[in-house]
């Protein structure tokens, strides 16, 4: 049965916060109730009892709320589509492993840190960079170049921003070059008011030189200097490898949810994974 929730418009959003207190996790929702990105939605305009946040570009959304009002069971019994969640709560997450048991496959993400990072150091860190390389920040020019370039490579840099010239202006970025070639990018993922997340990537003929080391320390370096958080959230211990060395300290993990319709779906994810992270070792 399908359950209808009501958007809210990007200046309408502050108020929501309070439904979103317990999510610690990154900068996603903070860049949706800000404003900067995706959409929001409640299940009651005048007195909202839960909240949705979108990222459509991500088929991703995060729930906040009261898990214990009506709404936040109708809700998650209203799912058909497969999607990415992530909850504000463990009560949430019990709801949703009642409600669709078997129809789950969950991604463990790595909470790191920043509150140790020392632009001393990062600054060190940058002096690192390889000869035949040079490091720059991300212009228009460098970012219409990624922009234009279909490859795993570009294909996570710049997709909350309406434009180019929008990624210039509220994002930033730094990256390294070899020759006239962009090798390594380093990129604000998603903004808001108090800080960033981080998208880096690397060419894989380029890796395993230190380039990705740089380039974030660089990008680190710049958030600091403007007072923005640069949060990392980090997808595996690789990552989680290349943050404790920029100088994050790692605080544990949390889930992601994949909501799929038909609990073969399921089985068939969760053995994808599992293959997957044993290839990695």
């Amino acid at each position: 049965m399908e359950f209808k929730l009501v958007a809210v418009g990007k200046t309408k959003r502050g108020v929501l916060s309070k439904l979103f207190q317990d999510f610690k996790w990154n900068y996603l929702a903070d860049s949706v109730l800000d404003g900067y990105m995706g959409e929001a939605f409640v299940d009651n305009q005048d007195n909202p009892n839960i909240a949705v946040l979108e990222a459509p570009e991500l088929k991703l959304i995060i729930i906040g709320g009261d898990p214990g009002h009506p709404s936040a069971r109708k809700y998650l019994e209203s799912l058909v589509a497969t999607k990415l969640i992530i909850f504000t709560s463990e009560e949430w997450e019990g709801l949703m492993r009642e409600i669709h048991k078997g129809r789950l496959v969950l991604i463990p993400r790595y909470v790191l840190s920043s509150e140790k990072l020392d632009i001393t150091h990062l600054n060190e860190l940058v002096s690192r960079l390889p000869e035949g390389y040079s490091l720059k920040r991300m212009d228009v020019e460098i970012a219409q170049r990624l922009a234009n370039e279909e490859s795993e490579f570009s294909s996570d840099h710049m997709i909350f921003f309406e434009s180019l010239e929008d990624f210039v202006a509220r994002g930033f970025g730094f990256c390294v070059l070899y020759g006239d070639e962009v090798v390594c990018a380093a990129t604000t993922f998603a903004v808001c008011n108090r800080g960033i997340e981080i998208q880096i990537s690397t060419r894989e003929n380029h890796r395993r030189k230190g380039l990705a080391t740089v380039a974030a320390a660089q990008l680190l370096i710049h958030s600091l200097e403007n007072d923005l958080d640069p949060n990392w959230d980090a997808a595996n211990k690789m990552s989680v490898g290349l943050a404790k060395k920029l100088g994050y300290v790692p605080k544990g993990t949390y889930s992601i949810y994949i909501f799929v319709r038909s609990r073969f779906k399921a089985v068939y994810g969760k053995v994808l994974l599992k293959t997957l992270e044993l290839l990695k070792k």
